[in-house]
């Protein structure tokens, strides 16, 4: 059964970042890594065997060193490209590298070797052939031959990687054609920066060929090698396998490698490598922690520049308003306001005589129409279709506007560049309509239970009881009117203009009036924070998308508590 060190999904899955720092591709790759490297460098602790993986790309020549190393035809060689389809081990029949392998994308299988030894195999995509031995002087070395590095398989290049991060050392096989080719110098490059213990072979050189300009390439990229663990060997023609064996060449290296690789400098190179592991890892748990913490203060920068377009969207939507409470609309309320007032004042049938005068010229104009009594259910109906919903779409076509193009990552990969712009972000129109549909609703409500609380007591069998609850109710409607045509900012203008004439000192109606201009305030805030509120649904959706791509502070002390576990306090 195979186990691994290496944490669950369920962590490793929750550590993701918005991409709002250049740091942000660094932690995806970290996250990637991480776990594959805790779980090899616990494997290898438990196996005490040394890992030598030969690398390299096609052509270059990798298995028939890799035979010749190991003194049997265990890796099928030949001119077809590629030869090598998955890895091949030559293992101690003592050494059971199948437990705990940290890998389930590689099966093993152990091939046991009869007295005749085993054909030579081409290997087995995601597959690990294991051939064994009884060789009490390769006991303690695992060694390996991989598919090409430069493979059009992705699964043979993902075994590469894995078999990579097992190796102890890396045997690393180019040739005159492919030594400067990128995918091989980068990964050599590689090898050099993780510091692992490497043999460079220049394989299939010809005659006049110079080891020093090969050397002069590297340095100019800055790659010192040092002279044993650099070795050129000529290109033949026939019969490889054989006469590899016989070139200097070929004998000087064998005769490095086995010497660096004895039983006991392969017990020094394991201590090194675990310490330089160890090291290494605690020192990716916290460069992947600095990247977290870099991308949390870059996502509050974003929040605070988020809310301060936010409140830009709603200075919009209040000067949208204002622009709709223009003249027309004031001399509206203060002919509905006086049409109120007038029906209930004590003194009407007097100032009635004088406006009839006034007025009729203006009801030949049409300026000025009859108005039949209406119930409360209907003066609400009739205000709830007066409702123009203009100013909240350019408010929230503004916002969108300026969290897209000022707020969004520019890398089209950043996934909080995809998530700004997913189906279900935006507020639709039919969205926004409802969302002011139960704003209004519920300040209705609030102006329903207001209306009853003002109402209760007063004794509606007198004139004056008639007169106070019709002319409070008939102020509210008005004042709802106001706020929903356009702002609230003039409504205590329009009152003092329209209903100081019907007023007077010790009158119920001064009552009245005074109990109005503060609900009318009141109503005013709650109908400008009603429309706000859909706004700041829009702006809590954005926030949304940003906190869904955050690590949380639970998964983050998690990661702070794995660090121990796999390599210890610091």
């Amino acid at each position: 059964m195979r186990t691994t060190i290496s944490p669950g999904p369920s962590l490793w899955d929750k550590v993701q970042c918005p991409g709002l720092t250049p740091s942000a591709g660094e932690v995806l790759r970290l996250v990637k890594e991480i776990p594959r490297k805790a779980a090899a460098f616990h494997y290898k602790s438990s196996t005490g065997v040394v890992w030598v993986v030969f690398i390299g790309g096609t052509g270059t020549g990798k298995s028939t060193l890799f035979n010749a190393i190991c003194g049997k035809h265990l890796s099928e060689t030949g001119v077809e490209r590629p030869k090598t389809y998955g890895p091949i081990a030559y293992v101690h029949r003592d050494a059971l590298i199948e437990k705990g392998f940290p890998f389930d994308s590689m099966e093993i299988r152990r091939v046991r070797q009869g007295p005749a030894g085993a054909a030579a195999s081409t290997g087995s995509a995601g597959r690990l052939l294991i051939a064994e031995h009884s060789r009490e002087d390769l006991a303690h070395l695992v060694l390996v031959d991989t598919p090409d590095l430069d493979s059009l398989e992705l699964q043979n290049r993902r075994m590469v990687e894995e078999l990579y991060l097992l190796a102890h050392v890396v045997v690393f096989v180019t040739s005159q054609e492919k030594y400067a080719d990128d995918v091989p110098f980068q990964f050599l490059g590689r090898i050099r920066k993780d510091a692992k213990s490497y043999f460079l072979l220049l394989n299939k050189a010809q005659e006049d060929s110079i080891p020093g300009d090969v050397l002069a390439v590297f340095r100019e990229q800055g790659v010192e090698l040092s002279g044993d663990r650099f070795h050129v060997l000529p290109y033949l023609r026939s019969d490889i396998s054989a006469k590899i064996l016989e070139e200097p060449g070929f004998s000087e290296f064998r005769r490095v490698f086995f010497q660096a690789l004895s039983r006991q400098n392969g017990l020094n190179l394991l201590r090194e490598e675990r310490k330089r592991d160890r090291e290494k890892g605690k020192e990716e748990f916290r460069l992947l922690l600095d990247h977290l913490k870099n991308e949390r203060l870059a996502a509050q920068g974003w929040l605070d520049r988020l809310d301060v377009f936010f409140r830009s969207a709603c200075r919009v939507l209040h000067e949208k308003q204002e622009e709709h409470l223009n003249e027309e609309t004031r001399a509206y309320l203060q002919r509905q306001v006086r049409d109120t007032f007038a029906e209930y004042d004590l003194l009407r049938k007097p100032r009635r005589f004088i406006s009839d005068i006034i007025r009729m010229p203006l009801r030949f104009l049409g300026i000025v129409g009859e108005r039949a009594q209406e119930s409360r259910e209907e003066a609400l109906a009739r205000i709830r279709g007066r409702i123009d919903l203009l100013p909240i779409h350019a408010a929230i076509e503004n916002f969108n506007r300026s969290v897209l193009e000022k707020l969004s990552p520019a890398d089209p990969t950043a996934p909080l560049f995809e998530h700004l712009r997913a189906e279900g972000v935006a507020l639709t129109d039919e969205e926004i309509g409802k969302a002011v549909e139960e704003e209004q609703d519920e300040l209705v409500g609030w102006l329903e239970r207001t209306f009853q609380d003002l109402a209760r007591g007063i004794p509606k069998s007198k004139e004056w009881g008639i007169y106070s609850t019709s002319i409070l109710w008939g102020g509210l409607i008005l004042a709802l009117e106001t706020a929903i045509g356009g702002g609230i900012s003039i409504m205590e203008a329009v009152l003092d203009s329209a209903i100081a004439p019907f007023v007077t000192k010790g009158a119920v109606e001064l009552f009245a009036y005074r109990e109005l201009q503060k609900i009318a305030r009141e109503l005013g805030k709650r109908y400008q924070e009603g429309l706000i509120s859909v706004v700041r649904r829009q702006k809590e959706r954005y926030a949304g998308c940003l906190e869904s791509l955050m690590t949380s502070d639970e998964t983050i002390q998690g990661l702070r508590n794995l660090e121990k576990d796999l390599w210890g306090d610091s």
